[in-house]
């Protein structure tokens, strides 16, 4: 073999040997795109559900780069979930005690200066709209008159614990103290998880409590609950002084890895957009 062909026939096996090289290089180079879009963690009272979703979508197309993922529940719950370590970068609950526990701790849980409130609310009596309806809860006119025999069966968020579990259970037991009748009332109440299952027990007429299914007359929501439904109606507002001011206070959490972004959602829901929707679009107050 002439040195000139040797030489080509080395060229060609390093040539075939640096191919093969590369195809098996290949097998484990991933040519996915990196992503990197922040995750915000928000933790949030239930009640607010319809409306930080649409929030999530304007602040989405005004942020790219982040991805909101909203964990809704009722407020005492999604805090033992906090307290458990779950990773929240915010924490938005439907009563000022929930959060209190989170900035009283010691050290405190909340970023200094983050907490505010983002809206209010207010407290309803409803009766389901879809027949057939009981005598009793289509003459039912107000809170008091929950105290007719005829009203076999009332549904409120769970008011027990310390902070209490649902907000609006608690709001609604210091509207029934206030008026004198929540221990003639006691034995026909009945606790939903949060204050959506109220809403839902209401217009199925029915809950489930230990088991066993009990008749529903009417529930005390949210006003922005039962403006979602058309399958209640209200008959009776709780008046401000009979309860807490019901506010939804916001706190950053300080175990947040993504604090700017936490700070850029919280004062998105400050914002001209946000207000239009809480306030225009689904009934909450501006605080």
């Amino acid at each position: 073999m002439t040195f000139m062909n040797r030489r080509r026939l080395i060229t060609w096996i390093a040539t075939a040997v640096t191919s093969m090289m590369l195809v098996i290089g290949l097998q484990f180079v991933n040519f996915s795109p990196a992503s990197s879009a922040t995750t915000l963690n928000v933790y949030a009272a239930v009640s607010l559900t319809n409306a930080l979703n649409a929030i999530k979508t304007q602040y989405q197309n005004a942020n790219p780069g982040v991805n909101v993922v909203y964990t809704f529940g009722a407020s005492g719950t999604l805090l033992k979930q906090i307290q458990a370590g779950a990773p929240a970068d915010i924490f938005i609950s439907a009563a000022n005690d929930q959060i209190n526990v989170l900035q009283n701790s010691t050290p405190s849980k909340l970023v200094a200066g983050s907490r505010k409130n983002v809206v209010k609310n207010s407290l309803v009596l409803i009766v389901p709209t879809t027949f057939p309806i009981s005598a009793g809860s289509a003459g039912l006119t107000s809170f008091n008159g929950l105290t007719n025999a005829n009203i076999t069966g009332i549904a409120i968020g769970d008011y027990t614990g310390t902070p209490p579990v649902v907000p609006a259970g608690n709001y609604a037991k210091q509207v029934l103290t206030k008026r004198g009748i929540f221990t003639t009332l006691s034995p026909k109440l009945y606790l939903a998880s949060n204050v959506r299952n109220v809403l839902t027990a209401v217009e199925n007429k029915t809950l489930v409590v230990a088991g066993v299914t009990k008749t529903i007359s009417a529930g005390a929501v949210y006003k922005t609950d039962a403006a979602i439904s058309k399958k209640v109606r209200v008959v009776d507002s709780a008046k401000v002084a009979e309860s807490d001011t019901i506010v939804y206070p916001l706190g950053i959490l300080t175990r947040s890895k993504v604090l700017s972004t936490a700070q850029s959602f919280s004062n998105y829901l400050s914002g001209s957009t946000a207000k239009n929707i809480f306030k225009n679009n689904y009934g909450f107050v501006l605080p």
